[in-house]
């Protein structure tokens, strides 16, 4: 589903020129669940942006679903964003004053959808998360792990190709983190969702089933997790 082919990523600062990410290849098939570490500063989070269609100023080549993306325009880099990407960020990102089923329901809404024909999806997708009932609810009135779950259901609303989570158990403790990642591994098997999960920590990235692993901006290796 996504081939990157040798890509590389420059800054500028001032007058120096940075090379954030050095010839970077890897493929990422349907219904994978891979993680991504790295310290800070190794290039993960540029490599993601790039994954997610939030950057479109690169060097290689980046295919998805066989379709090339360089050249391709602004607004349709909007379109592949809002209809294959579900994002699923370390602070929940969530609207203190929108219910649990305005949140769950906005990708829906900017998509153009009516909002009599919302509900019954944001109830399904909800189910699927195991919060149900709660949509009344506002995100301060949940705990952090029913807020991420939240997230995740908002998440998964659009039927996006793939879900890109960054750090989501960084705010959580680690008996919720546990929680949220048995969520992940639930989604991935038995709705063959592919998951692109970044992370620090090991526990947690253990769990998926390939582990890349980036350094200076280029893959020090790249294995499948032996379960």
């Amino acid at each position: 589903m996504i081939r990157l082919e040798r890509l590389n990523k420059f800054y500028q600062q001032g007058d120096e020129k940075i090379h954030v990410l050095k010839d970077v290849s890897l493929q990422i098939q349907q219904g994978e669940f891979v993680a991504i570490m790295g310290p800070s500063g190794s290039g993960k989070s540029t490599l993601i942006n790039i994954i997610g269609f939030l950057d479109h100023q690169f060097m290689g080549q980046y295919r998805f679903k066989g379709e090339s993306m360089i050249d391709q325009s602004l607004s349709d880099y909007a379109r592949l964003r809002n209809q294959n990407v579900g994002f699923v960020f370390q602070n929940f990102k969530l609207i203190s004053n929108l219910s649990v089923a305005e949140n769950v329901g906005l990708p829906l809404l900017y998509a153009g959808h009516r909002r009599k024909n919302i509900a019954d999806q944001v109830n399904d997708v909800l189910s699927s998360v195991n919060l149900q009932g709660v949509g009344a609810k506002l995100p301060m009135q949940l705990s952090g792990g029913q807020q991420q779950r939240v997230a995740i259901a908002r998440a998964l609303i659009t039927r996006p190709s793939f879900l890109l989570a960054d750090e989501p158990t960084g705010a959580l403790d680690s008996h919720t983190s546990q929680e949220i990642l048995k969520l992940f591994i639930d989604l991935n098997h038995k709705s063959r969702s592919t998951i692109i999960m970044v992370t620090h920590d090991f526990q947690v990235a253990r769990l998926s089933q390939r582990i890349i692993r980036i350094l200076d901006g280029r893959i020090e290796s790249d294995r499948s997790v032996d379960q």
